[in-house]
């Protein structure tokens, strides 16, 4: 029933300490119970293993005795009879029954003690479920229970969510993030490009196991990256490691069931009736999550759910292997139902995997806008439809199809390809929709804007492609202004009829869009509505829904919200597929992410990384110059203004962003001293504009205000102080006043009361503190053994600049000998000789 020993089991050989789960772990066991769930190869155990060799209870952190047992029972688990043997000095003497027993010897522990009780399968005796119920009812004392599952058991766990007795941790909370993907792989000798290491965390999704698979099977590999889809030792050790902890153990009805579904990686209970012949459909997917099958279900309002994809991947091998000839008739099913249910990219899909040349082809031509203008780097989940010979099919047509299906999958070449193959008229709107999509793909969005303005629109289907395909092209030249409209009207159109796809991908381009413009409401709002369509249609993995994440992360990252924006950085990864314009995008969003948190050279990394990894790939116009100005903000916050003015002037197409790149050269103005230039630089955006994106007019209307200050324009200051404040009050803007430090925060306290209107947020963020001045999100005054005062760190901020003493004095309003003491101060404390020593000092200990 139990392994009688209760020591500690060794962590397994090239285990990486997670201090994330140790930490959750810690706050996890202030309740009685805690149950820690997640499917096999999650790793429950390890991570139990090294948190109980560290674990402390309660605020003074006292040393509690931990006690092991690991339940090996298959058919219930006698878990109130294991914990009375871990607890008593002689579990042997213990016979009969223990109720009363178990609750004596709680009542009695006079030290604390952690019970961890690992790879319980199931308690299904109705003693042992009653005596753990009584044992909760009565309390634990000074016990701490762990319990360690594949599955929940069957106790009232509701009832105990409520009154706080018990904290769960669950797949999402064991999952590795991609830094700890990466760190697992380094502990194998197994070092990725960031693009082979996001492809990896995407298909594994932080599962360990199967990070642990590919690692081994990549150590040592010429080519690691081929590891993933090669077919060889990483798929084979996974299937038979699915197949014997997952598959197998499984009744024959639900084994039967997962092969049957296993060409469709996204379900709900209607696909489910239609592939099986079932009317079970709602039941049975229940049933599989709840048995932490590798299934997961959306959230939203769709009643989706989706495989993991490497079980989908083991399941259609075994479909495959056992079922082959089943498959055409399964495809043929999820077909029609994706067809009568409007989701047609996924009916032509299922379609040609049937080698149903007439559905397929009839499947294009009643569907084709929908399926052409929502086609984005969808996740293949297996192997590509074949197509026929030339002689087969006389449809020329159908190698369109076969084209669409490229094109949702990301195969610029294969796309290409098909669309030579085809004996379609090159000037009909389908195919012209088609070249359009192909110079999308290819990162041409001038010849895609060419294509489209050629395609006859004759109907609201068409109207919308062509609508949604213009405003794409826009926005990534960087036309912000015109893109709008466009897209605004690609999706009332694709609303009204009833194009899924078209749905999803418009509302994201305007999520994107609203951010870009600091419209920060409106994009929040557009990016949920995406999501939520994409849930409706399960449309799980598309790359839109990599943009919209994307879209989000800097949206909260305007927000001050970092750990979301982070979060949500990560599942835009998992979402990018290689497209080079979303993880370059990805890139600057992180970048700033940390610099706000006062991490400069890590944000210079991030950047360094993207372009190293590019491989010479071409970016949209838009991304190109975005990843040049934050390059740009980043080197002034260095001090190295010579490298930002050039990657200004050089970075990109310079009508691109105009109001970021003349925000970049008043920073630099400003912080050489050059007040005035930097007043009339920062004065063409600070004030509202449909032409300027609203972030650049909140931080145009603080340069405009710093300026002043130095100025000695009392006017000039409150101007562009009530500009900003209007604009971060409406969209609840952080970041520009956070990151501008002191002399912000001095701003907001010294002139926001004179102000004719009572500004809440300016009190706010002048009590706040900032991460690039040393303040408490990061940054290293604690360090220093006497910190600098609020003063000080306003004066070493001008100290970066060439201000002599006087200009400092005059900026700031004091007396010339009040900034020497306080340079002095500011000497002493750092241990620095002079002013440069002082800023190098400041900048180490992230200050500055």
């Amino acid at each position: 029933m139990a392994a009688p020993s209760a020591a500690v089991p060794d962590l397994p050989p090239g285990y990486v300490l997670r201090e994330r789960v140790v930490a959750q772990l810690d706050a996890a066991v202030r309740a009685p119970l805690t149950l820690v769930t997640a499917p096999a190869g999650w790793g429950k155990t390890a991570a139990l293993v090294a948190w109980a060799r560290t674990v402390r209870i309660g605020e003074g952190g006292e040393l509690p005795v931990v006690r092991w047992v690991t339940s090996h029972a298959e058919r219930g688990a006698d878990v109130p009879g294991q914990l009375l043997g871990a607890l008593s000095e002689h579990p042997d003497a213990h016979g009969g029954k223990a109720d009363g027993d178990l609750l004596r010897v709680v009542d009695a522990l006079q030290r604390p003690h952690v019970v961890v009780v690992d790879d319980v399968r199931e308690i299904s005796d109705p003693d042992a479920l009653a005596e753990l119920e009584a044992l909760v009812r009565h309390g634990m004392g000074r016990l701490r229970l762990v319990l360690s599952c594949r599955r929940d058991p069957s106790l009232p766990l509701y009832r105990w969510r409520v009154d706080g007795s018990l904290t769960e941790m669950r797949t999402s909370d064991l999952s590795l993030t991609i830094a700890e993907t990466a760190e697992l792989l380094a502990a194998h000798d197994v070092v990725l490009p960031s693009a082979t290491l996001y492809s990896l965390h995407s298909i594994t999704e932080g599962w360990p196991a199967g990070v642990r698979l590919a690692a081994m099977a990549m150590r040592g590999h010429p080519e690691p990256e081929r590891v993933l889809d090669d077919g060889g030792a990483f798929s084979s050790a996974v299937g038979d490691f699915l197949a014997g902890e997952v598959i197998d153990p499984l009744p024959a009805e639900t084994r039967r069931l997962l092969l049957e579904t296993a060409i469709a990686p996204r379900l709900n209970a209607g696909l489910v009736e239609a592939i099986t012949g079932r009317d079970d459909g709602a039941r049975m997917l229940a049933e599989l999550k709840g048995s932490n099958a590798f299934l997961t279900r959306n959230a939203g309002p769709g009643g989706w759910y989706r495989f993991h994809p490497l079980f989908a991947r083991t399941l259609h091998a075994e479909l495959l292997r056992r079922s082959p000839e089943r498959v055409a008739d399964l495809h043929r099913r999820a077909a029609a139902w994706h067809g009568t249910y409007g989701i047609p990219a996924e009916a032509l899909r299922h379609a040609l995997l049937a080698e149903d040349w007439t559905g397929a082809v009839e499947t294009l031509e009643r569907s084709w806008p929908d399926i052409v203008g929502g086609v984005r780097y969808d996740r293949p989940h297996e192997a590509a439809p074949h197509a026929p010979a030339a002689e087969e099919s006389m449809d020329p047509k159908l190698p369109l199809a076969f084209a669409a299906e490229r094109l949702r999958v990301g195969d610029l070449e294969g796309t290409r390809d098909f669309l030579r193959r085809s004996g379609e008229d090159r000037t009909t709107p389908m195919f012209r929709a088609f070249a359009a999509a192909e110079a999308w793909l290819g990162g041409d969005p001038r010849r895609m804007l060419a294509e489209v303005s050629e395609i006859s629109a004759n109907n609201d289907e068409v109207r919308a492609l062509t609508l949604l395909d213009e405003g794409e092209a826009r926005l990534r030249l960087g036309e912000l202004g015109a893109a709008g409209a466009p897209l605004h009207g690609a999706l009332v159109l694709a609303q009204r009829s009833g194009l899924a796809q078209a749905q999803v991908c418009a509302a994201a381009q305007l999520a994107v869009l609203e951010s870009m413009r600091g419209r920060l409401r409106a994009s929040a709002r557009l990016g949920r509505q995406a999501l939520v369509t994409a849930d409706r249609f399960g449309i799980t993995d598309a790359t839109d829904l990599g943009w919209v994440r994307m879209a989000l992360a800097g949206v909260y990252g305007e927000w001050d919200r970092i750990a979301e924006a982070d979060r949500l950085l990560d599942e835009a990864l998992d979402l990018a597929a290689g497209d080079p314009d979303l993880l370059v995008s990805i890139a600057t969003v992180r970048a700033k992410l940390r610099h706000g948190s006062g991490r400069l050279a890590p944000a210079l990394e991030v950047l360094h990384t993207a372009r190293r990894e590019l491989g010479g790939a071409a970016l949209a116009p838009a991304v190109e110059r975005a990843l040049a100005l934050t390059e740009a903000e980043l080197r002034i916050g260095g001090g190295d203004l010579g490298a930002a003015r050039r990657l200004v002037a050089t970075g990109g197409d310079p009508d691109v962003f105009q109001g970021w790149a003349a925000c970049v050269d008043a920073s630099a103005a400003l912080i050489e001293g050059k007040a005035a230039a930097a007043a009339t630089t920062a004065a063409q955006y600070a004030t509202p504009s449909v032409d300027t994106a609203l972030t650049w007019t909140v931080q145009a209307a603080i340069l405009t205000s710093l300026a002043g200050r130095t100025l000695g324009d009392r006017n000039r200051v409150l101007r562009g102080l009530e500009v900003a404040l209007d604009i971060a009050e409406e969209e609840s803007f952080r970041r520009p006043f956070l990151v501008g430090g002191h002399p912000v925060r001095d701003l907001l306290a010294n002139f926001a009361p004179l102000l004719p209107v009572y500004h809440p947020l300016a009190a706010e963020l002048a009590a706040g503190s900032s991460p690039l001045a040393g303040g408490s999100r990061g940054g290293g005054d604690a360090n220093l053994v006497e910190p600098l005062t609020e003063r000080e760190l306003t004066v070493l901020r001008y100290l970066q600049g060439t201000m002599s003493n006087l200009e400092i004095a005059s900026t700031l309003y004091v007396s010339v000998n009040t900034v020497k003491t306080h340079v002095k101060n500011i000497y002493r404390k750092l241990h620095a000789g002079r002013r440069r020593e002082a800023v190098e000092r400041a900048r180490e200990l992230r200050l500055l």
